[in-house]
């Protein structure tokens, strides 16, 4: 298994730029933020299979066990300063003839504003926060919990070093849930996009509780790639699809 997962991400590596991509649709690190930006004026459709190692704890249960689940997303930056996207992750739950299936989802807004911008001798500063309300559609189907709800500081500073770009991010931030305080605090990672190809990027981050490591890849202009392990053992992956409306 492990040696099919390194197949796949050097299969991505080698044939899929990104300035970034986050399972909630938002430009980021992997599960961690970052204040970078994509491009003013671009929409994303997307997808991202979620494996149990990143779901909100006690919550992506059935049977007293956790399961994978995945998510799709609609997102659009609709200026250079404000990032904005809808998401639904997918429930599994128990069917007649004791078979399971995905049968609810939980929404939730996620928002990333830009208020200052990178210079020479200072970083880039972004303000966010993921399930931003109440969506009213929890996994007992009555009331949201905000599973995913947390807000961040993320400051980020890239450096030319002769064979790339070498990108630093630093991050402080809270989660509301008791269940996800793992991951609280000041987390982090640096990214590098060789010279020879800066469509590609590879990842390492700190999340507060484990290490990931992950390469995306942007493809013919409209297709975004993004695989991904965590805790240097459990795959997570997706795929985005983009254009620019102006």
């Amino acid at each position: 298994m492990r040696r099919s997962i390194l197949c796949l991400l050097l299969v991505v590596a080698g044939c899929v730029t990104l300035s970034a991509q986050q399972y909630t649709g938002l430009s980021g690190l992997l599960h961690v933020p970052s204040a970078e930006m994509r491009p003013e004026g671009e929409a994303r459709i997307g997808g991202h299979f979620l494996n149990r190692a990143i779901t909100p704890g006690k919550i992506f249960m059935l049977n007293g066990k956790k399961y994978h689940t995945f998510d799709y997303y609609l997102a659009i930056t609709p200026f250079k300063w404000v990032e904005v996207s809808y998401v639904c992750t997918a429930f599994l739950k128990n069917a007649p003839g004791g078979k399971t299936r995905f049968k609810s989802k939980d929404r939730y807004f996620s928002l990333k504003l830009n208020p200052l911008y990178e210079g020479k001798y200072w970083p880039a500063v972004a303000v966010g926060c993921n399930d931003l309300f109440d969506s009213r559609s929890g996994v007992d189907g009555n009331s949201g919990e905000l599973y995913f709800a947390n807000y961040y500081v993320a400051l980020t500073k890239h450096f030319g070093i002769g064979v790339g770009e070498l990108g630093t991010h630093l991050v402080y931030r809270y989660y509301r849930r008791e269940y996800n305080h793992r991951w609280n605090g000041v987390v982090g990672g640096l990214t590098f996009r060789p010279s020879f190809d800066r469509h590609l990027r590879a990842i390492v981050e700190w999340t507060g509780s484990e290490v990931n490591v992950g390469v995306d890849y942007e493809l013919l202009k409209h297709v975004l790639l993004q695989a991904s392990l965590l805790d240097g053992k459990h795959f997570s992956g997706g795929l985005s699809l983009y254009l620019n409306l102006f």
